[in-house]
């Protein structure tokens, strides 16, 4: 192993510690059900305790590691989020006007729906910068659904970040690890449709957005909370 590789890969399982906001279960640990109380084998059923005490002791090791390594990358990811964010302020402040070029050249914003390219100003990045500082602390401070399309793409960011994460220093993680955070962290994944370019215009079809029960999903309203009960740091809003 090289030095760099070992060096990242000691300091992911450092910061695995710290992602206090998620289980080493939601990161698709599997324990030993003997090792449950009365009170937590009460809430599972027979089917999912038959697969549960059927993992053998050498795969639950590693279903151990992996969600160790992957606590350790979705933390040291978080930063990496935040830190390009205030690069791609830096970057777009005091432009007059922005072109797709301009987004092109960011490190997050250009992960954002194509479409609204030259929206993203400098204003809309220290917005989505606050949006995706608030979504990082739930990470320590116990997670709870966005409560914004802003934070559902914060989310999306994350995830391409901790992608990238595990892709330059070859994490050996689970194969499904990121469908199993996006189960975890979003109640859906309908802010995906702003990536499909067949559906170009649908979230200025109210009619449409209502019969699919969707949330408004046109730019205006990115930074709106989905209901009464959700909340949104005040300068995003």
């Amino acid at each position: 192993m090289d030095k760099e590789r070992e060096l990242i890969l000691a300091e992911l399982d450092a910061d695995a510690d710290r992602l206090q906001g998620l289980s080493l279960e939601d990161l698709g640990y599997v324990p030993d059900p003997r090792d449950f109380s009365d009170e937590d084998l009460a809430g599972i059923d027979s089917e999912t305790m038959e697969w549960m005490a059927g993992i053998s002791a050498k795969d639950r090791r590693r279903s151990l590691s992996r969600a160790r390594l992957l606590a350790g990358a979705i933390w040291h990811a978080s930063v990496v989020l935040i830190d390009q964010l205030f690069q791609d302020v830096h970057t777009l402040h005091g432009k007059e006007s922005i072109t797709r070029e301009d987004i092109n050249d960011t490190w997050i914003l250009s992960g954002l729906p194509p479409q609204y390219a030259e929206k993203y100003n400098g204003l809309f990045a220290q917005r989505f910068l606050v949006v995706a500082a608030d979504m990082t602390l739930k990470l320590t401070s116990g997670w709870s659904s966005p409560s914004c399309v802003a934070e559902e793409l914060a989310v999306r960011c994350l995830l391409d970040q901790i992608e990238i994460t595990a892709d330059t220093y070859d994490l050996d993680l689970d194969p499904h690890w990121r469908s199993t955070l996006t189960d975890r962290l979003l109640e859906d994944t309908d802010s995906d449709l702003l990536y499909d370019r067949s559906l170009d215009g649908f979230q200025h079809d109210e009619g449409l957005t209502r019969q699919l029960r969707l949330a408004p999903m046109a730019l205006e309203y990115w930074f709106e909370p989905f209901n009464e009960d959700g909340q949104v740091t005040p300068y995003a809003r």
